[in-house]
């Protein structure tokens, strides 16, 4: 018996190593499938799909089964065009007719007779010949369908031979790998060029005649748009954006309840700002948004001049979780994506997800889907208020025209602040959602009136929502990335032995940090600053750039003084204390008669008798004479009468 196969359609789902797949693109005998949960794409042989098949290693659906037909046949109703449907119904009518009517169905002497009177039935003018019916009825009985239409083995449409002599086909698809599958703009015009060019080199092409058929420039054109999208999306714009041309949306995002799942993302605001100091333009500001997928609420907020970090984000899930005690909509979630663009590993983000028992569920990288609800979000948001603000950007260039927004720009970052707050809280949240066809703000208070959550004040948050990292203690201060803090605690804790400490350092606030009791794992130690005027609003991102622009200035003065010059100058100074030294040598010479120090100073100590005479007279008439020193080795006792 042979065995049962089906051929490759597009749409086709199947199992293969216990995962659903689904074809997506059949060309030139290769099968390129999809994964059904994901997207992610995959290419296969023709013959390879089908041995596949054969050993089990593939399996179809069943309800794909019930609309395919075996072994590269066409009988099913599903697989059949309108005119492909009447031609088998046809068939079959004149198959039922002999062998119904005839004892011996295949006779061509019976058909001949018979094939007449069943187009008159059927209104057929152009009835098929004897033979041609005859090779329908033992199809039929080989094939033993019962009931069903015959099986359509008809060709597919197009060439069945080649349009153009070997070596030009070889050349076209050369021309296409080489040339059209390039990162560079090129098209149809260029494929051609090169076949001519090559040609040309090989003596079968020349100005004015071709000793071959070279393929029109449509022609080319007609190949080109046969190709996969995705192998060409891929040469040309790389991997990433080829998946995101091969795969689909995927299946919604469903929130069963709301701070169940929330999108965490961040904006760059088209508007510019002014320094409410110097009033200098600044930039434009970054907004964090955290929103509820299931009441579309937005539920933390956090807006500065800092790109997306760790830091800002944290800002913003603090926001989130304090705004139940403001009366806004907030608290702790279930799961969490964060935003790709930011690197969490070791950071108060993620100490701080695990200790309240937050998931975080990573989205896709450049996959805009898995944040399609926020995305949607900074759309509103920019149309509706922030392009309506007085120094906006625009989207582009095109819409900006001749604006100058620099020039207009008058917000300061708290008013921008203030003006999204209210926004979101009286705007928003007020307003019906094309999607849910319901108010955020109603939509959330109608969800959590049976919903007991957990509200927590901005201290005990801001306690909890640190970087952990252990420092020495030492003469009451502590050295935590370039900055010291003290506290009388820790001298305290240093003087009863306790020198190894953990810190916890908020990163939005680096003027002070607590310190973990080693005994007391409940009691929290207060350090602060020792530079106060530096560390005072200090953010981690702040002092990160802080000690770049100082690497920065210390590499810039190197340059300028030189790679060496600090070994220079100590090998100078070393040089000066050495002459130095010498000539002291020889001044000690001098005047030690060429003996120096260290040897003629325990040669007089030597000669010194242990006790000296003294002869004491009357103070009212005192007299001396000085002895003499002689050039000898010899000293005599002063004598004094």
């Amino acid at each position: 018996m042979k065995p049962r196969y089906y051929s490759p359609k597009v749409g086709l789902r199947f199992h293969m190593h216990g995962c659903e797949f689904e074809v997506t693109y059949i060309y030139a005998g290769i099968v390129r499938y999809a994964a059904a949960i994901g997207g992610k794409a995959f290419r296969i042989s023709h013959d390879r799909f089908i041995e596949m098949q054969e050993s089990e290693t593939l399996l179809i659906k069943n309800q794909d089964i019930e609309g395919i037909s075996e072994n590269g046949c066409s009988g099913k109703l599903s697989e059949l065009s309108e005119k492909e449907t009447r031609a088998a119904i046809r068939m079959r009518r004149y198959v039922d007719a002999a062998v119904t009517q005839l004892v011996y169905p295949t006779s061509k002497k019976h058909l001949t007779a018979l094939i007449p009177l069943i187009a008159f039935e059927l209104e057929d003018q152009q009835p098929p010949d004897p033979r041609t019916v005859a090779s329908w009825i033992k199809r039929y009985f080989l094939e033993g369908r019962g009931g069903a239409l015959l099986s359509l083995r008809h060709k597919q449409s197009g060439n069945r031979v080649l349009r153009f002599c070997p070596q030009v086909e070889i050349l076209l698809e050369e021309a296409i790998q080489q040339v059209y599958l390039q990162p560079e703009r090129r098209d149809s015009k260029d494929v051609q060029s090169y076949i001519v060019g090559k040609l040309s080199e090989l003596g079968l092409l020349s100005k004015h005649s071709s000793a071959v058929k070279v393929p029109s420039l449509r022609t080319l054109q007609r190949r080109i748009k046969a190709l996969d999208p995705y192998i060409v999306t891929l040469a040309k714009k790389g991997r990433i954006a080829a998946d995101r041309v091969a795969r689909a949306a995927g299946r919604a995002i469903i929130s069963p309840s709301p701070m169940f799942l929330v999108q965490i993302d961040t904006h760059y605001l088209d508007i510019q700002l002014r320094d409410p100091d110097s009033g200098e333009v600044i930039g434009r500001p970054y907004l964090v948004c955290i929103l509820d997928v299931y009441t579309r609420a937005v539920v933390g907020i956090y807006i500065s001049m800092f790109p997306p970090s760790a830091t800002t984000t944290l800002a913003a899930v603090k926001n989130m979780l304090t705004r139940l005690s403001m009366n806004l909509p907030g608290g702790v979630p279930v799961r969490i994506i964060p935003d790709n663009g930011v690197e969490f590993k070791n950071s108060a983000f993620i100490r701080l997800c695990a200790r309240l028992g937050i998931i975080v569920t990573p989205a896709e990288v450049r996959d805009p889907n898995d944040k399609a609800h926020i995305e949607s979000f900074f759309r509103t948001l920019t149309y509706f208020l922030v392009q309506k603000c007085s120094g906006t950007t625009f989207s582009n260039p095109s819409d900006r025209g001749e604006y100058d927004s620099r020039a207009r720009a008058v917000s300061v970052l708290e008013k921008m602040h203030e003006y999204c707050l209210e926004w979101i809280n009286e705007v928003y949240h007020n307003s019906i959602h094309s999607r849910t066809g319901r108010a955020p703000i109603l939509a959330w208070e109608d969800s959590v009136k049976e919903w007991p959550s957990p509200t927590f004040d901005i201290a005990e948050i801001d306690a909890i929502a640190r970087w952990p990292v252990q420092r020495n203690i030492h003469k009451g201060r502590l050295l935590v990335d370039g900055i010291e803090y003290f506290s009388h605690a820790l001298a305290t804790l240093e003087a009863m032995g306790e020198k190894r400490v953990i810190v916890l350092v908020d990163e939005l606030n680096l003027h002070e940090v607590y310190i973990e009791h080693p005994t007391l794992p409940s009691t929290l130690i207060l350090a602060e600053s020792t530079n106060p005027e530096y560390t005072i609003g200090l953010t981690q991102y702040e002092h990160q750039e802080a000690k770049k622009i100082k690497a920065a200035l210390t590499a810039s003065d190197q340059k300028r003084l030189g790679l060496y010059c600090d070994l220079l100058a100590r090998w100078t100074l070393f040089q000066k204390i050495q002459t130095d030294s010498e000539m002291a040598q020889r001044q000690i010479a001098r005047l030690t008669n060429g003996k120096g120090r260290a040897r003629s100073l325990p040669k007089i100590v030597h000669q010194l008798p242990d006790v000296l005479e003294l002869n004491v007279v009357p103070a009212d008439v005192p007299s001396f004479e000085p002895g003499a020193v002689s050039g000898s080795d010899d000293y005599e006792i002063m004598e004094i009468d």
